[in-house]
C-alpha cells in the first residue's frame, strides 16, 4: 500500500509540474515566437529582422466587454512575431513617406505568466519556466510606429495605455 501511495504521490507531482508551467504553455502555442504590434502604422509599412522581410500579421491587441456580457469587442493591429528569447533589431521603412526606422526588442520576463505560475501551480511553474527561458516576451510589445519613423526616441513614445485608447478610438470611428 505505501508503494502505491508513493507512485500515486509521485504521478500527481508530475501531473502537477507539467500543468503549470504557463511559460512554457504559451511557448509551445507561439512556437516560441512574441507577437509584436505595430501601433499607428502607415498601409505600406515594411518591417525586416537581419535582412529578411517579416510577414505583418493582423493580431488581437485589445479586446473589451460591456457590463452585462452581452456584448463583446475585439480590437486588431498589423503585428509580427519574432523569437522570443533573444535580443533583435528590426527595421520599419514607409515607402510613402520614404522613412526607415530601427528598433531595438529585448527579451523580459512576462509579470503575467509569473503571476500564473506561482498562483495556478504554487510556484512550481517556476521551476521549469525560468531555466528554459519560457517566461520571456520581447519588449515593447506595442511599437509607436509613427513616432519611430519620425526620428524620436524612446522615452518620447506614446504608452501603451494612449495607443491603445488611440487605436480603439479609430476602429470604433472606423478608420
Amino acid at each position: 500500500m505505501k508503494k502505491l501511495t508513493t507512485i500515486a504521490s509521485l504521478g500527481l507531482l508530475t501531473i502537477l509540474l507539467n500543468s503549470c508551467c504557463f511559460g512554457t504553455l504559451q511557448s509551445a502555442l507561439t512556437h516560441g515566437k512574441s507577437t509584436v504590434s505595430l501601433m499607428q502604422a502607415p498601409q505600406d509599412i515594411e518591417v525586416s529582422c537581419q535582412g529578411k522581410k517579416l510577414e505583418i500579421t493582423s493580431e488581437v491587441f485589445a479586446a473589451s466587454e460591456s457590463i452585462g456580457g452581452s456584448v463583446s469587442t475585439t480590437y486588431y493591429t498589423s503585428a509580427v512575431k519574432l523569437p522570443a528569447k533573444h535580443k533583435t533589431t528590426i527595421e520599419l521603412y514607409s515607402p510613402s513617406l520614404n522613412k526607415r526606422a530601427t528598433v531595438e526588442l529585448k527579451p523580459k520576463a512576462s509579470k503575467n505568466l509569473i503571476f500564473l505560475d506561482i498562483i495556478f501551480g504554487a510556484g512550481s511553474g517556476l521551476l521549469i519556466d525560468i531555466p528554459t527561458g519560457n517566461l520571456k516576451m520581447l519588449q515593447p510589445r506595442l511599437l509607436d510606429v509613427n513616432s519611430a519613423l519620425q526620428g524620436k526616441p524612446r522615452n518620447q513614445w506614446l504608452s501603451h495605455g494612449k495607443l491603445k485608447r488611440m487605436a480603439k478610438r479609430q476602429a470604433k470611428r472606423g478608420e
